[in-house]
């Protein structure tokens, strides 16, 4: 699935605050049930990955700042376990109300992808279908890196907030979870995680993305209400979850914002969900080979400039500069570097400069490159098209699972570049 860097935000964005909502509120949608949900979410994701031959996941994510929407993301993502074929549409909405849309298509010979700023169909067929199938289907977040440990400290933060779940047994053996917090019964341990979580997560959606309206929240930020309600099916399947949290605080200027996400997740269509191939007959369709979208269009130089914030202001102190020197036989090679300007050393110590080789696998669930950071170790990067002319160049990334991956770039890092026209 090809993703534009702003769907990336998006993805980056709601992802950002479904950890956050989690560690906010971890209790609301557990409570005193809390492992005999947690035991339900595991099976669940076990069945998903095998066990449910084809399912639809629908996900609706909602942010407002003092009522007014300023993030909106839906994705229906359809999967066949058995046919190792997936289907996703999403549709992001900004604070103006305008929509962008992406639409993806894969299985095991053929991957088609779509997205909203650009009116073509992008089509790649696989040589090589023998290992596909595990690029293909979902795997459970409780199997990958470093999981248990995260689950420890999430045992951990929800002490003794149990107490404030009902749990009602249904006749047809349903379970339903329900509960509530206000801003009296919230520890103060879980405010200082969300207050820093938060930070983060704006910052981070702030830096990405360059019409960012999110306000900067700075002071006295604190989980204000909570509410939350998940559907265990008498099957022990997880079908519906709802949270929705309310965060306060005041921004640079010491205007109070009330902050709220809203989050929604339903899982259906078990055993009836149909996928089909996509009839692409009079639409625009260009082919692309296996190296990440990427085709000999996009040899050449291209640039970003680095920027710090420094005594309140923005201030541009070098640039950093991604030349791809050739593309071909699904291999992409290319030279990437940072200078920084004079005075500003100490600001930006660590510089990188490298020369990569990009060997993209379809029959590995995810490839990426390796690269030596500025002392000389070990690191893995990605890139991908990104729009006309662009390209995104993820560094610094942390391997979590045989299919996901963690950014640990810094707050100054950019992605995305530009290409040079001389």
């Amino acid at each position: 699935m090809k993703l534009t860097k702003k769907s990336i935000t998006i993805l980056s964005f709601t992802l950002g605050a479904c950890l956050f909502v989690s560690t906010a509120f971890a209790d609301t949608l557990l409570g005193s049930g809390y492992d005999r949900l947690k035991g339900s979410a595991k099976n669940t994701a076990a069945k998903m990955e095998k066990g449910l031959n084809n399912y639809t996941v629908e996900a609706l994510f909602t942010f407002k700042d003092n009522g007014k929407t300023v993030l909106q993301a839906t994705t229906i993502n359809k999967i066949d376990t058995e046919k190792q074929a997936s289907e996703n549409s999403t549709v992001n909405q900004g604070p103006d109300g305008k929509t962008t849309s992406n639409y993806s298509y894969t299985d095991k010979k053929l991957s088609v992808w779509k997205n909203g700023t650009d009116n073509k169909y992008y089509v790649t067929e696989f040589s090589n279908d023998a290992n596909r199938a595990e690029r293909n289907r979902f795997t459970s977040p409780f199997n990958d890196k470093g999981a248990p440990e995260i689950e420890k400290l999430f045992d951990a933060l929800v002490g003794n907030l149990k107490d404030y779940v009902q749990i009602e047994e249904r006749a047809d053996g349903a379970k339903v979870y329900s509960g509530s917090l206000s801003e009296a019964q919230v520890p103060a341990v879980v405010n200082a995680v969300s207050s820093f979580g938060f930070k983060r997560m704006i910052s981070d959606h702030g830096r990405m993305e360059k019409d960012a309206s999110l306000p900067e929240i700075e002071s006295d930020i604190f989980v204000k209400k909570v509410l939350g309600t998940a559907v265990e099916n008498k099957a022990g399947i997880v079908e519906n979850v709802t949270g929705d949290v309310t965060l306060s605080g005041k921004d640079k200027n010491g205007v109070q914002h009330d902050l709220t996400l809203n989050a929604v997740f339903k899982l259906s269509d078990i055993g009836a969900t149909k996928i089909t191939i996509p009839d692409l007959t009079g639409t625009n369709v260009e082919k692309v080979s296996q190296s990440g979208g990427l085709s000999s269009k996009y040899v050449g130089k291209y640039r970003n400039n680095i920027i710090i914030e420094k005594n309140g202001k923005f201030v541009k102190i070098g640039e950093r500069t991604l030349e791809i020197t050739n593309v071909a036989n699904d291999k992409v090679t290319g030279k990437y570097s940072e200078t920084v300007n004079p005075g500003f050393e100490s600001d930006y110590p660590d510089k990188y400069n490298f020369n990569f080789e990009y060997n993209p696998n379809d029959t590995k669930p995810m490839s990426t490159f390796t690269y030596s950071n500025a002392k000389g170790e070990q690191e893995n990067g990605r890139i991908n098209p990104s729009g006309s002319a662009k390209i995104y160049l993820d560094l610094h990334l942390e391997i979590m699972g045989k299919d996901s991956y963690r950014s640990n770039s810094g707050p100054y890092y950019d992605g995305e570049f530009n290409r040079i026209f001389e």
